[in-house]
C-alpha cells in the first residue's frame, strides 16, 4: 500500500516533460569504423588522407572537421586511390575497370568530373596534370585530369616490340607467363621525359617525346644460379627469368631496383642493361651468380638425402608485392645521404609478418680515375659501378611487425609529392589481415628510431665531440670531467628502437584497435578542463591538416550548444586497450569566420590506457597464469565524473583501478599489501604523456563479476555470481569488508532449497534511511530475489572506514536489470557519494536531512522507496507487447527527471518520477541487435557490430531530444582549399650528376638529355587539340561562376567589339569541336583572354585553329 502522506511529501519531478512535442527520438551523427580497407592515398602539401574500401566508399580526412564521405555506384569494391597535387582532385578505379575522378576544389561536396571506363586497367602511376592508365592489352593510355578526357599520346605494348625485335634476330627468348603485362609505370624521380614501364617480362625505360625505348632490363638467371627459390629449384639448371613484380628508384635517379615473383630484388643501373649491379634476398646476395662451390655441395648433399627430406629443403618466399626508395634531407651533396627501401614481400612462411625497411649508405663517389674515352661514352664507368653497389649494403634493416599478413603500406612525406611521394617521410601506414576478413590499418612513425643512429652527425654535435674534455682548465677536477662525458654519451644510447604509433582519425579504428565495446560519460565542467588539460600539446598522431570545414546554422542551433554538457566517449578495443574521445557539443560550434578546431569524436591520447602492462606484470602473471594475458577480454569500463578514477572489469573478474594524475608522474617502489586479493601496480611505469597510472589489481578469483560500483570518495564494490561481496577502500588500498558465503548454506525455500543468491546491482549514495536520517555513506546492494542490503560505511576510532552493524534490509524488484537502482533526492537530482556528499556525512553537526528516493528496476516491472528503506511511492509493471526491457536509465533534462526504460525492440518508454506513469512511447531508428549505452541526459550510442570478427562496424550517436540541435550534427560544410592554405607545391627535383658537382667530364643528365618541365611534359601528352580549361569562381556556397566573374569585365561586350575580326574564327573553332563530338558553347571558357584586348585574342584564336586543324582527333 502507498503512504498518502509520504506521496504527498514528494513532488511530481516529471512535469515539464509531460508534452510529447518535447521529446524528439532521432540520430544526430553516424560514425563509421573502416574494417574492410583495400587503398589508401596521402596527399602531402595541403595534407589530405584518403581511405577507399571494398564497398565502394571513398572517405577523405583532413583538419578537424573534414571529413568527406564519396560513394561509387553499385558499391565495387576500390582497387586504387590516388590525389592530383597540381589540379587536387582524386582518382579512383574500382573493381569493375572505371575511372573515377573528383575535383576538391568547390566548396562542399567535391564534384564528380568524370567517369571512363577502361577495358581491364592494372595499374596507373602517381598523377601530375596527366595520368598514365596501364591496360591489360600492355597498351599505356593517359588521361588529362585538368580537362577530364583522354589525351591522344599513347604508349604501345613496348615489350611485345622488344620480343618481336628478338625473335626477328633469331636471339631465343624464354617462355614467361604474361610477360607482356604492365606491372607498373613509374615516373622518372628527376625527368619527366622518361617513364620505367614494368612488365612481367623486365623494365623499359622509354623517352616520351622521342617515342622510343632507351633501355631494356631483364633478369635472367644462367643455369646454377640459385635465384630466389634456391638450390631445391627443380629448374635449377635451366635458364629463367623470374616475373616482375615491382619497381623503385633511387633518388638521385641512377639506378633502380626491380622486384621479381622469387623474392629478389634485381638493382640495375640506368647506363647498364647488361647485368644486375646486385640481386638479393632479404637475407642472400648475389643469387643471379653461380657459385661452383655451393654448388657441388648442394649436389652432394642430395645424393645422400632422402626423398622426404628433398621435399622440404627450401621454404618458398613471398613475391616482392611492393617497393618504394625514399631519400632524406641529410646531405649537403646534391646526389643525397642515407636512403631507405622499404619492401612488402618476400618472406618466408616462417618468418614474422610484416613490412620490411633497410637503411642504405649514400651514394656519393668521388672523382673516377681515368679510363678510355670508348668505355665512357657508351658504358657504366667501372668506379661508378662499384660506388653503387657498395651503397646497397644495408647499415641496419628493421621489421613493422603486423598481427596478419601485410597486404600494403603507404608512406606519409612530409611536404612533397615528388619521387613517388617517397621523399622525406615521417610516417607509415600498415594494411594488413585480421579476423573475420577484415583489414587493418596501423600508423607508425618513419623511419625507425634505430635508424637515426647511423644518420650524419649535426655540426653542433660534431663540433662538440671535436673539443677535447681533457683540454680543459687545470682547476677542474678530471674525474668530473669523465663522469660528464660518460652520462652524455648514456644519454645519447637511449634510443628505443621500436617505433611510436600514432593515432588514426576516428574511422580508423580496426583491426587489433577495433572497438569491442563503449559508453558515454556526462562529466562536469570543471572535470572535464582537468581531462583535456594540455590534449593539444600531444603529437603522437597522424598530423592531417589540409582544409577547412564550418556548421551552416541555419536553425539558429549553434548558441544552444554551449549549455549541453561535456561528454566523454569510452571505448574499448581488442588490443586490451582502452581509449576515451571528447563528444562534447561544443566541439561543434564553428562558422565561416571560425572553422571547427576540434575533431569530433576529439581524441584524447594521453588517458589511454594500456592494459596490457598491467597484465603483463610479473606480480599479476604469478596469481594467474602465462596464458592469461593472451585469452583476457575486457568487459567494462567504469570513470568516476569527480576524482577521474577508472576502474576496468575484465570478464574473468580481475578488476584494475586506475588514477588520473599529471604526466609523467614517477612509479613508486615497490611495495606490498595485506589482503592477498590486492596486488600493488603502483611501481609501473606509465609510457610517456600518459596520465592516468595504474594503482591496483584486485583478483579475488571468483569468477566472473556479477555487479560492480565505484565511487568519488575512494570506495569500490565488487559482487560474484556465486553470492560473495567485497568492498575495498582505495586509499590504502585495503579489503575493508568481504562477504564470503558457504556454498553449502544458500537461500533456503520451499520452492529453492540450497540456492545461490547473488548481488545483481551496486549502488553507492550518501543519503539516511527511513530508521536513519542522518546523512552517511550508504552502499545499496540488490540481490536476484529483489531483497536489498543496506551497508552503513563509517570510520572508526582509529581513523579507518568499515562496515557499520548492523545492517538493513528492504525490498526491490526482484531480477535487477542495468541501471537498476538509482537514489535521487526530493528535487530528482542523483544522490551521488562525492565530496559535498562526504562532507555531510562527517558533519558532527545539524545538516539539513533531506528526503531520498530509491528507484529499484527489474526485469517485470520497477517501484520508487521513500528514503531507500520507506514506503513505496510508485510501481509499474512493463508492458509486454514493448519488448523485453534491457536496462532503464534515470533521464534529466532542465529541472525535470524520468525513468526511461530501453527495449530491444527500441520502444522508450517514459515514465514520470517518483508515482511511475507511463507518459509516452517513443520509437528508436533501429539498426542492429546491440544493447544501447544510454547517458542520464538521453544521449545515447547504438552499435553496429561486423557479424565475421565481432568488432564494432559503426555508431550510431542520438538522442532522445533531437529537436533544436541537429542542425550542427549534420555535416559540415568543407573548403578543401581555404585561402589561409597557399598549397606552395615544391619545385620539381632537378638531375644531379652521377660525380661529384665540380666533375665537369660526369653525366649532367640521364643519358645527356635535356630534362623537361611538368608543363612541357603536360603539353606533348595532352596533344594540340586540347580544349582550353573553363575557370571556375568560388563563392562561399560553393557555387561556380563563369570566366566573366573573374575579371569583372562583361564578356558579351568584349565579344561584340572583336565580332567583325574574329567570327570568321570562332565559327572554324566550333566547326572542328562539333567533329570532335564537343558542344559549341565551350567556346565561351576562351572569352576571358579578351581582356588583353582584341588583337591579342586574334592572335590567340588564330593558332589554336591551325593546331586543331592540323591534328585529328583520337576517340578510343
Amino acid at each position: 500500500m502507498f503512504s498518502k502522506n509520504t506521496q504527498k511529501t514528494f513532488i511530481d519531478l516529471s512535469a515539464e516533460l509531460n508534452d510529447e512535442l518535447d521529446w524528439e527520438v532521432g540520430d544526430l551523427r553516424l560514425f563509421e569504423y573502416h574494417l574492410n580497407v583495400t587503398a589508401l592515398a596521402y596527399e602531402p602539401v595541403s595534407g589530405f588522407l584518403a581511405v577507399g574500401t571494398s564497398k565502394g566508399v571513398v572517405t577523405i580526412y583532413g583538419s578537424p572537421g573534414v571529413e568527406q564521405r564519396l560513394k561509387l555506384t553499385n558499391e565495387y569494391r576500390v582497387r586504387f586511390l590516388s590525389f592530383t597535387t597540381s589540379s587536387l582532385g582524386i582518382l579512383c578505379i574500382d573493381d569493375h575497370d572505371r575511372l573515377h575522378v573528383w575535383d576538391l576544389t568547390n566548396i562542399g561536396k567535391p564534384k564528380l568530373q568524370t567517369i571512363v571506363n577502361y577495358r581491364q586497367p592494372r595499374r596507373n602511376s602517381d598523377p601530375l596534370v596527366q595520368a598514365f592508365i596501364a591496360l591489360s592489352t600492355g597498351e599505356i593510355k593517359t588521361f588529362d585530369l585538368l580537362c577530364s578526357r583522354n589525351s591522344s599520346y599513347t604508349i604501345p605494348n613496348m615489350w611485345l616490340e622488344y620480343e618481336g625485335k628478338l625473335a626477328s634476330s633469331g636471339m631465343p627468348s624464354l617462355d614467361t607467363p604474361g610477360a607482356e603485362l604492365p606491372v607498373e609505370v613509374v615516373i622518372h624521380p628527376r625527368d619527366l621525359n622518361l617513364v620505367f614501364v614494368a612488365y612481367g617480362g623486365g623494365v623499359i625505360l622509354s623517352d616520351l617525346k622521342q617515342r622510343t625505348t632507351l633501355r631494356t632490363f631483364e633478369l635472367v638467371l644462367p643455369p646454377g644460379a640459385p635465384g630466389g627459390a634456391g638450390y631445391s629449384s627443380a629448374d635449377l639448371m635451366t635458364h629463367r627469368r623470374p616475373p616482375v613484380t615491382a619497381l623503385a628508384v633511387h633518388p638521385a635517379g641512377h639506378f633502380f631496383a626491380v622486384g621479381h615473383a622469387d623474392g629478389t630484388i634485381a638493382f640495375w643501373a640506368l647506363e647498364d642493361e647488361d647485368k644486375p649491379l646486385l640481386v638479393r634476398t632479404l637475407d642472400e646476395i648475389d643469387l643471379h651468380l653461380v657459385d661452383a662451390a655451393k654448388l657441388d655441395e648442394f649436389f652432394t648433399a642430395q645424393e645422400s638425402t632422402s626423398a622426404d627430406t628433398k621435399a622440404n629443403i627450401s621454404v618458398p618466399r613471398e613475391p616482392i608485392f611492393r617497393l618504394t626508395w625514399s631519400g632524406f634531407p641529410n646531405s649537403q651533396d646534391p646526389r643525397g645521404g642515407i636512403t631507405v627501401l622499404t619492401i612488402l614481400g618476400g618472406l618466408r612462411a616462417e618468418d614474422n609478418q610484416g613490412i620490411t625497411v633497410i637503411q642504405l649508405p649514400p651514394f656519393n663517389p668521388p672523382e673516377p680515375p681515368p679510363s678510355p674515352s670508348s668505355t665512357t661514352e657508351v658504358s657504366l664507368h667501372p668506379s661508378f659501378r662499384s660506388a653503387m653497389k657498395d651503397s646497397l649494403s644495408p647499415n641496419d634493416a628493421f621489421t613493422y611487425l603486423t598481427k596478419g599478413a601485410a597486404e600494403d603500406f603507404l608512406l606519409i612525406p612530409r611536404n612533397s609529392p615528388h619521387f613517388s611521394g617517397s621523399w622525406d617521410p615521417i610516417a607509415i601506414l600498415l594494411v594488413s589481415d585480421s579476423e573475420g576478413s577484415t583489414r587493418a590499418v596501423e600508423g607508425y612513425q618513419f623511419p625507425p628510431p634505430s635508424f637515426a643512429q647511423g644518420e650524419p652527425v649535426a655540426e653542433e654535435t660534431a663540433s662538440s665531440i671535436q673539443n677535447d674534455p681533457l683540454e680543459t682548465d687545470s682547476t677542474t677536477d678530471l674525474d668530473d670531467v669523465i663522469s660528464q662525458e660518460l652520462t652524455s654519451t648514456l644519454e645519447s644510447m637511449k634510443v628505443d628502437e621500436d617505433p611510436k604509433q600514432l593515432g588514426l582519425p576516428f574511422g580508423l579504428l580496426n583491426g587489433p584497435n577495433g572497438v569491442s565495446f563503449g559508453c558515454i560519460v556526462t562529466i562536469p565542467k570543471y572535470a572535464y578542463e582537468t581531462v583535456i588539460d594540455g590534449e593539444a600539446e600531444s603529437c603522437d598522431s597522424l598530423q592531417l591538416k589540409g582544409g577547412v570545414a564550418w556548421a551552416e546554422d541555419t536553425g539558429n542551433e549553434m548558441k544552444l550548444l554551449k549549455h549541453q554538457p561535456r561528454r566523454v566517449l569510452i571505448t574499448g578495443h581488442k588490443e586490451l586497450a582502452v581509449r576515451f574521445h571528447d563528444i562534447s557539443s561544443q566541439s561543434l560550434i564553428s562558422s565561416f569566420e571560425s572553422p571547427v578546431q576540434n575533431y569530433f569524436p576529439n581524441p584524447l591520447p594521453s588517458l589511454t590506457l594500456d592494459v596490457i602492462a598491467v597484465l603483463a606484470e610479473p606480480s599479476v602473471v604469478s596469481h594467474t597464469s602465462p596464458k592469461y594475458l593472451q585469452q583476457a577480454r575486457i568487459a567494462s569500463v567504469h570513470l568516476t565524473t569527480e576524482s577521474l578514477e577508472c576502474a576496468v572489469i575484465f570478464r574473468g573478474g580481475e578488476i584494475a583501478v586506475y588514477k588520473l594524475s599529471s604526466r609523467d608522474t614517477p612509479s613508486d617502489p615497490p611495495t606490498s599489501l595485506e589482503d592477498a586479493e590486492l596486488i600493488p601496480l603502483t611501481h609501473i611505469p606509465s609510457d610517456a604523456g600518459r596520465r592516468f597510472h595504474p594503482q591496483f589489481l584486485f583478483t579475488a578469483d571468483r569468477g566472473p563479476v556479477a555487479a560492480f560500483a565505484i565511487s568519488d570518495i575512494g570506495f569500490i564494490a565488487a559482487s560474484y555470481l556465486d553470492g560473495s561481496l567485497f568492498l575495498v577502500d582505495m586509499r590504502g588500498p585495503r579489503v575493508m569488508y568481504r562477504n564470503l558465503p558457504d556454498l553449502k548454506q544458500g537461500r533456503k525455500s520451499f520452492l529453492h532449497r540450497n540456492e545461490i543468491d547473488p548481488i545483481e546491482a551496486l549502488t553507492w549514495t550518501v543519503s539516511g534511511t527511513a530508521s536513519d536520517p542522518k546523512p552517511r555513506v550508504i552502499l545499496v546492494a540488490t540481490r536476484t530475489s529483489g531483497t536489498a542490503t543496506i551497508f552503513s560505511i563509517q570510520r572508526s576510532e582509529a581513523g579507518e572506514w568499515e562496515v557499520g552493524d548492523p545492517t538493513e534490509e528492504t525490498e526491490g524488484c526482484p531480477n535487477p536489470i542495468p541501471g537498476g537502482s538509482v537514489v535521487i533526492d526530493a528535487r530528482g537530482t542523483k544522490y551521488k557519494a562525492d565530496r559535498n556528499g562526504l562532507t555531510a556525512a562527517l558533519s558532527d553537526g545539524e545538516v539539513d536531512r533531506k528526503r531520498s528516493i530509491w528507484i529499484s528496476a527489474g526485469t517485470k516491472g520497477a517501484k520508487c522507496v521513500a528514503d531507500i528503506t520507506g514506503s513505496k511511492l510508485g510501481k509499474t509493471d512493463w508492458d509486454s507487447k514493448a519488448g523485453k526491457i534491457e536496462q532503464v536509465v534515470v533521464v534529466q533534462k532542465s529541472t525535470a527527471t524520468v525513468l526511461v526504460a530501453l527495449t530491444d525492440r527500441r520502444q522508450v518508454l517514459v515514465y514520470s518520477l517518483p508515482h511511475l506513469e507511463l507518459l509516452h512511447t517513443l520509437q528508436q531508428p533501429q539498426h542492429s541487435t546491440e544493447s544501447i549505452t544510454m547517458d542520464d541526459t538521453g544521449d545515447y550510442i547504438e552499435w553496429v557490430r561486423h557479424g565475421a570478427s565481432g568488432l564494432v562496424s559503426a555508431a550510431h550517436y542520438g538522442t532522445l531530444f533531437r529537436n533544436r540541435r541537429s542542425g550542427p550534427y549534420q555535416a559540415p560544410t568543407i573548403d578543401f582549399v581555404p585561402e589561409s592554405d597557399p598549397r606552395v607545391i615544391p619545385p620539381q627535383p632537378q638531375p644531379v650528376s652521377v660525380g661529384p658537382a665540380s666533375l665537369l667530364g660526369s653525366w649532367l643528365g640521364y643519358f645527356n638529355n635535356q630534362s623537361m618541365t611538368g608543363d612541357q611534359i603536360d603539353e606533348l601528352l595532352a596533344g594540340p587539340d586540347r580544349p582550353i580549361p573553363q575557370p571556375v569562381v568560388r563563392d562561399k556556397d560553393g557555387k561556380d561562376t563563369g570566366g566573366a566573374g573573374i575579371t569583372g569585365i562583361d564578356a558579351r561586350s568584349l565579344a561584340a567589339n572583336a565580332s567583325n575580326s574574329a567570327s570568321s574564327l570562332y565559327n572554324r573553332l566550333g566547326n572542328a569541336l562539333s567533329e570532335r563530338g564537343q558542344m559549341l558553347g565551350q567556346l565561351q571558357e576562351s572569352f576571358d583572354s579578351l581582356e588583353q584586348g582584341s588583337r591579342r585574342m586574334l592572335a590567340q584564336t588564330k593558332s589554336l585553329a591551325a593546331q586543331q586543324t592540323a591534328k585529328r582527333w583520337f576517340q578510343w
